[in-house]
Formats: structure tokens, sequence, C-alpha cells
């Protein structure tokens, strides 16, 4: 006979564990988290121009990641949420592509805001892949302040690897949003910019965090303190070290911006020769004395540089007179001014024009040398149409998308006792491209073309994606522009000198070249390619996690 037990169950509740968040079912909270992924990616475009509120940058993913994390939503879910995120974000950012498809391949207003959008949902994948990994690498759990640390690394982590990993049309960076403060950015020359915005997304985690588990704010708290701290004391000591080192050399350079126009860069004819008459003018304006270099910005000659090829003469039909004259207009400008000059325009290595044109850099001499350097990374759907190695016919099919070639010789020049690596316009995107190219550099010179973006804010965000390069290689920058901003940069990513967008403006330059390096120099990317292998490691044990957790319910 058994016996029965007359002792009363303990019927009094089980108190929660503090530190867990507050989880409700999966299926509750969809508009909650839209909401949250549509505050987020509005957020974070107030960060960058033209509005430029940076700091938000610091907190601009909060509401997502605190949606992800209280609503426990599925790997789609998450996914969606993010994509709004992306796509609101890139809707802020790039909205002056619609200027551009407007005025540049003559769509019609509807269509072009159509496009515009197609963009941003595709670039919004970003966040969606981003919000998704979240997702399946979350778990439920009372495991206090470190685990809670711990999580926010690995979100930082996650978040740092998809901006690194996938590529961009437009490669920007959350980083990107501290360029005018350049004590943030000192870490790029560790890890480069995708570094800079791994510890900003390591902030956003921790304050999510923070959201999410009330009773562990003062620990988290200070953890967020200790992130902050640290990340401007690295960047105060750096910014003190390389102002310390000694000058070597001074490169005085003169950078002039015409200001042209679109209709111009539309015209025919002699109706663009306005565009180097006023770049001409300015440069004779200017104060010239004691520079060592004139710099003009992409495109400012109006025409095509004729090939020079003494054993096959250029047909007349192929090359008009006004081809011709230009050219010697230019090289008799040099020996007049006797100082070499960087300018920008497009060539033919063919003379019989069969081949397509390039976009190309020509350094001359008062003497006559002639240097040239043609782009090497050309700007997909501007520069040329994807496809269209496949399907020739797709050439200049769509008006304002050109059919260039890329170069494929260096852009190291020596100028002044001072070895300069210059690029153009979309180049200097691409940390690592200068980097493999200007190992031997003393300075960075950009030249670069944005009539065709329009109005503000678009010639501040190209200006600002380049801002990381002479923090991460250490090198000043120069950057003249057609219509703005041009400007110059010492090693520390300061910007010294800037000239106002669509006016015309000179610019007095002095590139200090110092014997500096920096670990980015030494290494590169390959410590962002661990990085990112080891957030896929992540990825793969969340996702397995999940599929077992998933299994075992259905149970």
């Amino acid at each position: 006979m058994s016996r029965v037990s007359h002792k009363k169950p303990n019927t009094k509740p089980t108190a929660p564990t503090t530190a867990s968040p507050t989880v409700v079912a999966p299926n509750e909270g969809r508009w909650w988290g839209l909401a949250a992924g549509g505050a987020s990616g509005i957020v974070a475009w107030l960060a960058y121009p033209s509005v430029g509120l940076w700091p938000l940058a610091l907190v601009a993913y909060v509401p997502l990641l605190v949606a992800i994390e209280l609503r426990r939503p599925s790997a789609r879910q998450a996914a969606l949420w993010g994509w709004l995120t992306g796509t609101l974000l890139h809707l802020g950012v790039f909205g002056f592509l619609a200027y551009t498809m407007e005025h540049m391949s003559r769509m019609p207003p509807p269509l072009a805001w159509a496009v515009l959008l197609i963009h941003a949902l595709v670039m919004g994948l970003h966040q969606a892949i981003f919000a998704a990994l979240v997702q399946w690498t979350s778990t439920s759990g009372t495991d206090g302040a470190w685990r809670a640390i711990r999580r926010a690394a690995e979100v930082a982590l996650l978040f740092a690897a998809v901006e690194f990993a996938v590529p961009y049309l437009f490669p920007w960076y959350l980083a990107s949003a501290f360029y005018a403060n350049p004590l943030w950015m000192q870490p790029a020359d560790l890890l480069g910019v995708a570094g800079v915005s791994l510890l900003a997304m390591a902030v956003n985690a921790l304050v999510a965090q923070a959201v999410v588990r009330p009773r562990l704010r003062v620990r988290l708290g200070a953890a967020t303190a200790a992130v902050l701290v640290v990340w401007a004391g690295y960047g105060l000591w750096r910014m003190a070290q390389v102002d310390a080192a000694p000058v070597q050399r001074t490169l005085k350079t003169l950078i002039v911006q015409g200001n042209a126009t679109v209709a111009e860069k539309l015209a025919e004819g002699a109706a663009r020769l306005p565009m180097l008459d006023r770049v001409e003018r300015l440069t004779r304006q200017a104060d010239r004395a004691g520079v060592d270099l004139v710099v003009w910005p992409e495109g400012t000659m109006p025409f095509f540089w004729p090939p020079e090829d003494p054993d096959r003469p250029v047909k007349p039909s192929r090359a008009p007179p006004i081809l011709r004259d230009t050219k010697r207009r230019q090289l008799k400008l040099v020996q007049e001014l006797q100082i070499p000059m960087l300018f920008g325009t497009l060539r033919r290595t063919d003379p019989m024009w069969r081949e397509p044109p390039r976009n190309a850099a020509l350094l001359a001499w008062p003497d006559g040398r002639l240097w040239t350097y043609d782009k090497r990374i050309l700007l997909a759907f501007g520069e040329y149409l994807p496809g269209t190695q496949w399907f020739p016919s797709l050439a200049e099919a769509i008006p304002g998308v050109s059919h260039m070639t890329p170069g494929a010789t260096s852009g190291l020049v020596e100028v002044a006792g001072v070895r300069l690596l210059v690029n153009i316009c979309y180049e200097a995107l691409f940390g690592e491209f200068l980097r493999i190219e200007g190992k031997t550099a003393d300075v960075l010179v950009n030249l670069t073309n944005d009539v065709w973006f329009g109005p503000p804010p678009a010639g501040e965000l190209h200006l600002m994606v380049q801002q990381a390069r002479p923090i991460e290689l250490r090198r000043p920058l120069l950057r003249s522009t057609t219509t703005g901003v041009s400007a110059c940069f010492d090693a520390n990513g300061r910007m010294l000198q800037r000239t106002p967008s669509f006016q015309e403006a000179t610019l007095r330059c002095d590139a200090q070249v110092k014997d500096l390096t920096s670990p980015y120099r030494l290494w590169g990317d390959l410590p962002m390619w661990g990085l990112t292998l080891m957030a896929a490691a992540l990825a793969v044990r969340g996702r397995r996690r999940t599929r077992i957790d998933t299994r075992t319910d259905l149970a």
C-alpha cells in the first residue's frame, strides 16, 4: 500500500530574476517592432549631413535592438524591422540621387524617385541581415551584467562584420557620422573605419541592454562609460603623437574649384569652354608664390585629351581642332606659370577612338613632361553599366551612364621631392585600395567631380566618406572638387581648410610630410576579415541553436 503525502505543495510564486528582460509572445508586438525599426532609421539618418547630429550615431540602433531583445521575433520578422531601418536611412541619406537621375539621366521625377526607393530597399538589406543575425544569436537567460556585456560585444561584432563584408555601391559606415570630430575617428588606424563602427555599435548595444535590463543599468552604464573613455583616450593619445612627429618636408599647393554647372557639362562644342576659362582665371588671380603644385579637379578639361601617337596621326574627324587647341592652351599655361599642374580629363588611348575612353588625371611639367593616371575603380551606373561585358549593346544605352574602361597603372608620382598618390573620386572610398597603392606615398591627392549630385548634402557626404583615409594611412589628404567641397586634411584627419559648395574658390594648402605609420598601413583589412569569420561562426552557432530549440518546442 502506497503512502500518501499530506504535505502541501509550495504554491508560492518564484520571484523572477531581476536581470532578465521582459519577454512577450513571439507574434505579439509586430507593429511595435516596425515602429522601433522605423525610429532607428530616422534617428540614424539625422546623425549624417545635412542634419549632422553625430552623437545620435551612438544610440540610433537602440530602438531596433530593444525590440528584438524584448519581442523575441522570428528571424524573418527581425529582418523586416531591420530592413525598414535601412530603407529609411538610405532614403534620407541618398535622397540626392533623385536629382542626379533627373538631371543626368533625364528621368522624369516619378521614375527617379522610384529608382531611389529601389536603391534604398537594396542597400537596406545590410540592416536586414544585421537584424536577422542579432535574432539568431540571441539567448534567453539571466546571466547578469557580464552576460549582457558579452552580448553587446557580440552585437557590435555582427554589425561591423556586415558593414565590412557585404558590398555597398557607395561604401559608407556608421563611423562616418563622426567625420567632423576626428578625435572619435582615430581608431581607424587600427582596423580601418569599420573598427570605429564596431565601437559605436558597442555603445548602442550596451545602452539597449541597459534599457532591457533595468536592474543592471548602473553596471551597464559603467561599461558604456568605460568604452567611451578608452575610445576618447586613444584618440587624444594618438593625435598628440602624430602632431609631435617632426615635419620632414612641406608640399605647397594651390587647389582650384571652378564651379562648373550641369548645363556646361551637358553642352557641346565651344559652349563647354567657360569651365576651362574659370579655372584658368582663378589660377592666374591666386597667390602662387612658392607653390609647388597646382591642382585642378576631376573632369576640368572640357574635351577629350587627344592621344599621342606620332606613328599613327589622328584623323581630323577623330580629333576636331578644338580638342587640339585646348590641349595646346593647357600646356602653354603650365609653361607660362612655371609650376607643375595636376588636372582631370577624359582621354582616348586609341587614335581611331575605337576603344572606350578613360577617366584620367594628367600631371604636366613646365619642361613638357606629361604623366598620366587612369582611374582604376569605376563607379557602376555612372562610369559603366554592369553587364556590358556580356551584352555590349547595353553600352551607353542609358543617358548619363558612360561606357569607360579602367586603367591599370599606379597613381604614384613625385613632385618637388614628395611622393603623391593620385586617386580619382570614387577610389577614395576604398581604404585597402589606397593602402596597397600608396605604401610609399607621402601625400594623398584626390580629384573629384560632384556636380552631378546636385545641392547639399551630396558634396558633404562625399567628403565625409573620404575623411577616414588620412587617419588610416597617416598621410595628409588634398581634395580638389569641381563644385565643392575642396579641402585639406592633416594626418590626424583634421580638416584644415575647406571651400563652400557651388562657389568659385581657391585654397592654399601646405601638406606636411612626416615619417608616420599605423597598424592599418601594415596589416590592412586582415584583422577585420578575422573578426568577420568570428561573426560568421557566431551566426552559424546561433542558427543551429535556434533550430534545435524549434524542434524541441514542436516535440
